[in-house]
C-alpha cells in the first residue's frame, strides 16, 4: 500500500510533471505527499564573497519555500494532506534519501533531471543517487 509519497521539487519541468503523476497516485491509494525541496549552498572559497553568500542563501531559502507553498496550497484545495519541506546539506542525494527512510516514505516519485545543466545526461545525478541508494520504489519521470 502506498500511504506516503514523495517528490523532491525543485521548479524544472520534470519535477512539476512528476508532481502530476503523485497526485494521481495520491488520489488513487488516499496517500499522503511530502513536496520536499533541498538547498544545497556551495561555500565559497573567497571569504570576500562573505556577504554576498548570505545572501544568495537566503534568496535560495525563500525560492524554495515560494515553490513549496504554491504546491501545499493546490494539494490543499484537492483534499490531499500535503507537508511540505525544505531540507538544507552538501548532497540533495543524501538529505532525500535520509528524509525518505526517516519518514517512512513508501514511493518518491522525482523527474528524471532537475534545473542543473548537462542536459545531454539520459538521468541527473541526483535521480540515479536516490534510485540506487532508496530502501523504497522510487518512481521516475521524463
Amino acid at each position: 500500500m502506498i500511504k506516503h509519497i514523495m517528490v523532491p521539487y525543485d521548479k524544472s519541468e520534470p519535477a512539476s510533471r512528476a508532481l502530476e503523476y503523485a497526485i494521481d497516485i495520491a488520489k488513487k491509494f488516499n496517500s499522503d505527499i511530502s513536496v520536499v525541496a533541498c538547498v544545497i549552498p556551495h561555500i565559497p572559497m573567497d571569504p570576500s564573497f562573505g556577504t554576498a553568500y548570505v545572501e544568495t542563501l537566503k534568496l535560495m531559502r525563500q525560492s524554495a519555500a515560494n515553490a513549496t507553498s504554491t504546491i501545499k496550497s493546490r494539494l490543499d484545495e484537492l483534499n490531499i494532506p500535503v507537508k511540505t519541506v525544505i531540507l538544507e546539506g552538501i548532497s540533495a542525494t543524501d538529505e532525500l534519501v535520509s528524509f525518505a527512510e526517516s519518514h517512512k516514505i513508501d514511493l518518491i516519485v522525482m523527474g528524471s533531471r532537475g534545473l542543473g545543466g548537462f542536459k545531454k545526461l539520459l538521468l541527473g545525478s541526483v535521480a540515479s543517487g536516490v534510485s540506487q541508494h532508496s530502501k523504497c520504489p522510487v518512481l521516475i519521470v521524463k
